[in-house]
Formats: C-alpha cells, sequence, structure tokens
C-alpha cells in the first residue's frame, strides 16, 4: 500500500470515528418546545402552539429563561416592569399631599392610597413569578396560579375600598355598608378559587366568570352614588369618568382572555407576542394607572373644597 493510500484510509477513519462520536453525543436541550410537548398542567391556551419551556424542576433554569423569547416573556416582564415602576409611580402622586392647597389631609388619605398601592403591587409580583415559575413543576405551578389568582381578588378588594371611601367620604355608614358588601364578595370568590380543581383548565371560563361578576359589582357603589348626589356630581368631583375607563380595561382585557382573542382566530400566530393572556396584562396596567387618577381626582376635590357642602347643594337639586 502506498504513503497516498495509507494517508487517505487515515482520513476515512477520522472522519468515521468523528462521525460516530457526534452521533454519540446527546443533543442540546431545546430551550422552546410544541405543545404536545409538554404536560397538560403547562398549557393555558389550547391556541397557543409553540414556545413552551419543558417542565424542568430547576429555579436557575427558571430565571435563565429572563434571557431568551417564550410565549411567557411578554407576560412576565409586563408585569415585572410594572411592579418596579409601581413604587415610582405612588411617590409622584403621594408626595404632593402635603402641598399647601390641599386642606385637612389626614391619615386615612395615606392609608387609602397606600393600600391600593400595595395591592397592586402584589398583584404584579404575583402574576410576574407564576408566569416565570409556571414551567418548573406541576406543584410550583399550581402554588403560584392560586397566588396569582389570589392577587387578582386582593387587587379587586383594594380597588374597591379606596374608591368607596372617597364616593362616600361624608357618608361613614354607606362606606361601611359597601366595604362590607365588598368583603363578602372577594371573600367568596376567594374560598372558590382555593379548589385546586377550580385552577384547572376545563374550569377557566368559569374562573374568568367569578372574577368578571366580582369586577362588575363596582357598579354597586357608582350607581349608589349617582342616585345620592347626581351623576355630574360623580363625574366632576367623585373620579367616575375614570373608573368608567378603568372597567372598560378591565372588562375589554377579560373578554379577550376569555374568548381567547386573537390567537383564537389564528392558532399559533400569536404565540411569543399579541395572545389574549399579554393584551390581558398590559389593560390592566392601564386600568391601575387610570383607578389611582381617579382617586387623585375625588382627593382633590376632598381636600380643596367643602365637599359635603357641594352634595348637599347636589342633593338639593
Amino acid at each position: 500500500m502506498s504513503k497516498t493510500e495509507i494517508k487517505k484510509r487515515h482520513v476515512q477513519d477520522v472522519n468515521t470515528s468523528s462521525m460516530e462520536a457526534s452521533k454519540n453525543q446527546p443533543k442540546a436541550e431545546a430551550r422552546t418546545v410544541k405543545w404536545h410537548e409538554v404536560p397538560e398542567w403547562q398549557i393555558d391556551s389550547r391556541y397557543i402552539l409553540s414556545g413552551y419551556r419543558p417542565a424542568k424542576a430547576d429555579y436557575l433554569g427558571v430565571f435563565t429563561s429572563l434571557t431568551f423569547l417564550h410565549n411567557e416573556t411578554c407576560n412576565v416582564y409586563t408585569h415585572l416592569v410594572g411592579a418596579l415602576l409601581l413604587p415610582l409611580t405612588a411617590f409622584t402622586f403621594m408626595r404632593v399631599f402635603p402641598d399647601p392647597q390641599f386642606l385637612n389631609v389626614s391619615e386615612t388619605d395615606y392609608i387609602m392610597f397606600g393600600l391600593y398601592f400595595v395591592v397592586a403591587e402584589a398583584c404584579l409580583v404575583f402574576s410576574a413569578i407564576y408566569h416565570l415559575m409556571q414551567d418548573h413543576s406541576q406543584k410550583v405551578e399550581e402554588f403560584w396560579h392560586g397566588m396569582d389568582l389570589l392577587g387578582i381578588v386582593i387587587v379587586t378588594v383594594g380597588t374597591f375600598v379606596s374608591g368607596i371611601y372617597y364616593i362616600f367620604i361624608c357618608e361613614p355608614r354607606l362606606q361601611k355598608i359597601h366595604w362590607a358588601i365588598i368583603l363578602t364578595s372577594g371573600t367568596a370568590t376567594a374560598v372558590l378559587i382555593a379548589k385546586p380543581t377550580f385552577r384547572s383548565l376545563r374550569w377557566r371560563r368559569v374562573r374568568v366568570g367569578a372574577y368578571f361578576a366580582l369586577g362588575a359589582s363596582s357598579l354597586i357603589p357608582l350607581l349608589h352614588g349617582t342616585q345620592l348626589y347626581g351623576l355630574e356630581y360623580m363625574l366632576q368631583y367623585a373620579g367616575m369618568k375614570w373608573y368608567l375607563i378603568e372597567l372598560c380595561f378591565y372588562g375589554g382585557g377579560v373578554s379577550l382572555y376569555a374568548f381567547r382573542i386573537p390567537e383564537r382566530l389564528a392558532p399559533g400566530k400569536f404565540d411569543i407576542w399579541g395572545s389574549s393572556h399579554q393584551i390581558f396584562h398590559v389593560f390592566i396596567l392601564c386600568a391601575m394607572f387610570t383607578h389611582v387618577t381617579a382617586l387623585m381626582q375625588a382627593f382633590t376635590a376632598c381636600h380643596t373644597l367643602d365637599l359635603c357642602k357641594v352634595k348637599d347643594a347636589y342633593r338639593a337639586n
């Protein structure tokens, strides 16, 4: 055998060995997979077909998923960024309370605004953690799913409590009645979602319906205030215009989420960007800012006018 033939044979042997070695090496794990490659507890919508992170009980891997795109990236970051910006928003609004133009500002004002910002922060943090942890394990997913749903109840109740305070600022008895109603409704909803079966995909519409009913009950104090003081007063002094816009954000977001629009219309096209859940998250942020605007309008009226006399004047008319 010539030197040339020996050299060719050596090269062929090396190439063959390299190919066999590459075949024996384990393939790199894909960062995202299709819906049929993940367990059912990871699937929130059957119209989201790709972008799922493989289930893996590894917290380091979970946090690493913050660095690449998957179908929960937008859900995580919308509320994570919102949670980081909310304290700055709270400071911006509440730092004007000591201004001389506002008369008789009390600890209760700080409590009402502070309460709302705390429950809103809890809602955003629970939501961001849930969507981040969704691929860890079924046990962890179920726990944070429950916390996410509880966060929605908490922020809804906190929204009512602060709004009711300013709507019925001169009617302590009515404040207590409406607070009792919302606390009862919120507690009932919280007890309902505490059941693991209620948090499953099968019961999603019932769950959404319960939240929709809880949110829609905000019309009770608004309608009661309108009946007592008139629509003009509620729009001009109580922040009702902003509350109605807030309801549109919440109602619109819940409706899109309930009917899975737009991903239902084009399955697989909104896996990473633009799904109903992501739109819902953005609407929640808009609703939160709108609620603070409503509170600020009511706060300004309460502490720059003799609002009880204004209410009496509107009642007389």
